[in-house]
């Protein structure tokens, strides 16, 4: 009798969730094509070519999928979502792993988003921690599997990576390239990657002007993860490690910002 009791709560409990998820996945609202490109500044030049000032929107520079290096891929994929290219759109196993690791830390140390759980949460939701409802998460899960139907995973690591916030008025990887460390998002080392794919968990706590302490803190915690995932060769890791953060760095350009 116990053991059919268990079942039944069980099974009420699945039926139960299941509506809950399809009565949330109902209402869960449209991402368009202008939400996944996200704003960007309007720019003004001088008659050789030369930016004079940005105005209005955010100050992003959209990159195509053939114009991610490799080594910002293998940076953000090892710290952000090492199963990427396996799941759809959710992943269950990165889910039960943050779960654990949770309980055990007695505390929130680790999340279960995917990237495309993420990009889903720039483009329509609020990113504040007190917004992360049932009820958001929900429809964030519902959405992420839809988009994982229509778009590649290059597509979507490419909205991604063009929508992430990296402090000082600065969104999306290749312009995060070129005002912090003034060249082009190929040219980028391996240091440089693992402190762009560290930036965005937390922009203002890991800013690398106004944090820098914290924000080496973060990029050598990208290369350790990128060692332990074996993306990186140990003295790939010693190099990069040993790369002080203000070597890379170039002064904020008030015209940029």
């Amino acid at each position: 009798k116990t053991l059919m009791v268990i079942v039944a709560l069980v099974v009420i409990g699945l039926i139960t969730g299941g509506g809950l998820f399809t009565y949330y996945a109902l209402s869960a609202p449209k991402i368009s094509q202008e939400d996944l490109q996200g704003q960007v500044a309007s720019k003004i030049y001088d008659r050789d070519g030369q930016l004079i000032k940005s105005l209005g929107g955010q100050n992003r520079d959209r990159m195509k999928e053939e114009e991610i290096p490799p080594v910002l891929k293998d940076a953000v994929l090892a710290i952000e979502d090492n199963r990427f290219y396996h799941h759809h759109g959710v992943d269950f196993i990165r889910i039960m792993g943050a779960l654990v690791a949770n309980l055990k830390a007695g505390s929130i140390q680790q999340g279960g988003s995917t990237i495309t759980q993420q990009l889903v949460k720039l483009s329509v939701f609020s990113t504040k921690f007190e917004d992360q409802t049932l009820e958001r998460k929900a429809q964030e899960a519902w959405l992420a599997i839809q988009m994982e139907k229509k778009l590649s995973k290059d597509q979507i690591l490419t909205y991604y990576l063009n929508k992430l916030f990296y402090s000082n008025n600065v969104y999306g990887a290749k312009t995060a390239a070129k005002v912090f460390f003034g060249k082009d998002l190929a040219d980028i080392t391996l240091a440089e990657a693992a402190l762009l794919a560290g930036i965005p968990q937390a922009p203002t706590q890991y800013d690398p002007y106004a944090f820098p302490d914290q924000a080496k803190k973060r990029r050598d915690l990208v290369l350790q993860v990128m060692l332990d995932r074996q993306v990186i060769s140990q003295s790939a890791y010693q190099e990069a490690i040993n790369t002080p953060l203000e070597s890379s760095l170039q002064p904020l350009d008030d015209q940029t910002l």
